[in-house]
């Protein structure tokens, strides 16, 4: 093999290790980088090392990399939720370069980082880098059964259902997340779960809006859990319209049809999917 043949494979092999080196998979990493091998030449196989381009986006990923394997290790639920809040602030910077660069190919560090976010209560980012993904065909990384949207529907739901004051103060997200599902694959529990949400962050300041969420979620499941409030804001609508209408009975029908047309003309209501 002459010279510049040599010359020009070796310097093929370093591009490849380059590339290696900003891959997506930070485990590449590890691999060792074997270059010149050519077993008819006088100098038989050789390794040669490579110093490898310095890179932000494979030193990002690395460091999630390791950061990932300390969580595996780790058997506290709780334990693994503080170490996120304490390591996200990390990668801002990095999940705002990727969300600035549109189209994407698929990125599981910046998904990965979404699942972070949602177990660190940093929901308006999670919702974010969840429209980003889902805009440009993202999926979930190997071990999760369930897609984005449902992913971020079920957890944050879980979480305003469980504390009507995080709903109330997440009220916009939680309307986010109800268009961020539009047209996914999801199962109808979990879309129901995100409109009662809806309906407890508007329970008290919108309450037919409140209302309408309710209704829809009891369309999707008969057991979201939302009936009671159902029943109360019903009778604090009829109630309301009764005491500001001259007429009780004219109030109490008008009102009744305008929560009734308010109900069927929510197009929310045409999220549910088919039934396995």
């Amino acid at each position: 093999m002459s010279n510049s043949m040599r010359q020009d494979r070796e310097r093929k092999l370093a591009q490849k290790s380059a590339k290696m080196a900003l891959s997506a998979d930070p485990r590449l990493l590890k691999k060792r980088v074997v270059m010149g091998y050519d077993p008819g030449s006088p100098e038989g196989d050789q390794s040669v090392n490579v110093t490898l381009p310095e890179s932000p986006t494979a030193n990002i990923e690395l460091r999630l990399f390791n950061h990932l394997n300390q969580l595996k290790d780790n058997k506290s639920v709780q334990d693994k939720i503080e170490l996120k809040k304490q390591w996200l602030p990390e990668y801002y910077g990095y999940i705002d370069g990727c969300l600035a660069i549109s189209p994407s190919a698929q990125n599981t560090s910046l998904v990965n980082l979404m699942i972070w976010a949602v177990d660190a209560g940093q929901y308006e980012l999670a919702v974010r880098i969840a429209e980003y993904a889902l805009l440009n065909d993202m999926v979930m990384p190997e071990g999760h059964s369930r897609g984005i949207a449902e992913f971020i529907t079920e957890q944050c739901a879980n979480d305003f259902n469980d504390d009507i004051d995080l709903a109330i103060e997440n009220a916009e997200v939680i309307q986010r997340i109800i268009d961020l599902g539009v047209g996914e694959q999801m199962v109808d529990q979990v879309r129901a779960k995100i409109f009662r949400s809806l309906g407890d962050a508007l329970n008290e300041a919108q309450p037919v809006e409140a209302l309408n969420a309710y209704k829809n979620a009891l369309r999707l499941n008969s057991k979201v859990g939302c009936k009671k409030e159902v029943t109360a804001l019903e009778k604090l609508l009829n109630k309301q319209s009764t005491e500001s209408s001259p007429d009780a009975t004219v109030g109490s029908q008008a009102d009744s049809t305008t929560v009734s047309a308010a109900a069927e003309s929510d197009p929310a209501s045409t999220d549910s999917t088919p039934a396995e």
